[in-house]
């Protein structure tokens, strides 16, 4: 009688154990399924916007008498919308690429940055995020900075001759940051130091 009780709570928990473990892998389909719809939706939502940005011509390049128009005084025409951002102590505007389209254009084609005005590329997830100079018509300096904005690695005074090669932080980075060639000198910036969005 004993033996057949042990036996009875043994298939039981054999029975709850083998329950349990499918309910387990029925969840962990669900959330592996529910995560790669997401990358999917997300990366077509990507895709979108770029094929809608090459339609309205965004990627085109500017022609050499349209820059010759906007005069340093108009630099809002160029950069509308920017936030306040500190690097390392020094105060500067940015101007924010948080779209892929605004992330793959960047400063290509824009005739001039302000002294005072940075590109801010906020990408969401860390990387390598290799810069190039297509269609720049000026050096810059490029920093890199970690999720919580530390400075991980600085590029100075990259030319556009460099086209095509591409500029990559050896640490993974969340953000990057373009400025006028001889900003990172000028502001005694230094890795380690941070970007901080305001």
């Amino acid at each position: 009688m004993l033996r057949e009780l042990g036996n009875t709570c043994i298939v039981s928990k054999n029975i709850t154990m083998k329950t349990s473990e499918r309910i387990v892998i029925v969840l962990l389909l669900l959330f592996l399924i529910g995560g790669g719809s997401g990358i999917y939706v997300a990366v077509k939502q990507d895709q979108r916007e770029v094929r809608e940005a090459v339609s309205r011509g965004d990627f085109e390049i500017p022609k050499e008498s349209q820059l010759a128009q906007v005069s340093p005084q108009e630099w809002r025409t160029i950069y509308p919308v920017t936030v306040p951002v500190t690097i390392g102590s020094t105060m500067v505007k940015a101007s924010v690429a948080e779209t892929m389209t605004q992330r793959i254009k960047g400063l290509s084609g824009t005739p001039f940055l302000p002294a005072d005005v940075v590109k801010l590329f906020a990408f969401g997830a860390a990387g390598s995020h290799s810069i190039w100079m297509k269609d720049m018509n000026y050096p810059i300096d490029i920093i890199w900075a970690d999720e919580v904005g530390v400075i991980v690695h600085i590029q100075e005074n990259v030319s556009p001759d460099t086209y095509p090669k591409s500029f990559s932080s050896p640490v993974p980075a969340w953000y990057v940051v373009e400025t006028n060639a001889g900003f990172v000198a000028s502001s005694s910036i230094a890795i380690g130091d941070k970007v901080v969005v305001k």
